[in-house]
């Protein structure tokens, strides 16, 4: 199991899957702040009309049940925010299924993953390019999972970068760093502005970095590097990429 809850519990979470289980029920995957990762069961979801609804990615206080056997089943909920607008734009979309696909692949679970993932699936509801979004959460996800640097210094030589400086990566520690230590990856180049913002971004809180004044253009460049970072570090397949319906170049 992914945490340990007593036979019945109220959990305030959020549904980042859910998929057909037989020929009658359903199966989701939620997140909560206090026990993590929960596979539960909605039995009857795929027959009956009066079944209990929990669309994917919203967020309610949900009623679990316990057997003896360690299943989880879902005996009801309260929704308290439907968060439907993400399903009304297909960026927004998918946006929405990369945080869950992290989060659900995520090496640990606690109130500050939940808190990051909630903020940017708010945002995705709100009137906020879904690109600013998706960058806020890959910053604020991978130096959460303390897979990101500072941006400061070379994590390798400890140099610290000049202002007008461009970055390389190097695949073997999986970061960027300075074109000393680089090992020649051009895809994943970093310019000065750019690592400015993620440097920044780094240090500010998650709904902050909506604000910052960055051009369409800039902002399209560290997308796509962030989009090409989080694959070339990912240990997992990211679903989401591979689907190809983003250019990451």
């Amino acid at each position: 199991m992914f945490f340990t809850m007593e036979r019945d519990e109220k959990e305030l979470c959020t549904v980042l899957s859910t998929g057909r289980q037989g020929e009658r029920d359903r199966m989701l995957f939620l997140l909560s702040p206090s026990l993590g990762l929960i596979k539960a069961r909605v039995y009857g979801a795929q027959k009956s009309a009066k079944s209990i609804k929990a669309p994917l990615f919203s967020e309610g206080v949900f009623s679990l049940y316990k057997d003896t056997r360690n299943n989880i089943s879902l005996k009801d909920v309260d929704i308290i925010n439907l968060r439907d607008e993400i399903s009304t734009d297909m960026d927004k979309t998918v946006s929405a299924s990369l945080i869950a696909e992290l989060c659900m692949n995520a090496k640990a679970y606690d109130e500050q993953l939940y808190a990051i993932a909630a903020k940017n699936l708010d945002a995705l509801c709100l009137d906020i390019s879904y690109k600013r979004v998706v960058i806020a959460f890959i910053i604020k996800y991978l130096s959460h999972m303390g897979a990101f640097g500072d941006y400061e210094r070379c994590p390798i030589c400890q140099k610290v970068y000049s202002n007008d400086e461009v970055l390389g990566y190097n695949s073997q520690i999986g970061a960027s760093c300075c074109q000393n230590c680089s090992q020649g990856e051009g895809n994943l180049l970093l310019p000065p502005n750019a690592r400015a913002f993620i440097r920044e971004a780094i240090k500010a809180d998650n709904t902050a970095v909506f604000s910052f004044k960055i051009s369409e253009v800039q902002e399209d460049r560290i997308f796509r590097f962030l989009l090409r970072l989080l694959k070339a570090t990912s240990l997992f397949e990211i679903k989401t990429l591979s689907s190809g319906i983003w250019r990451l170049i």
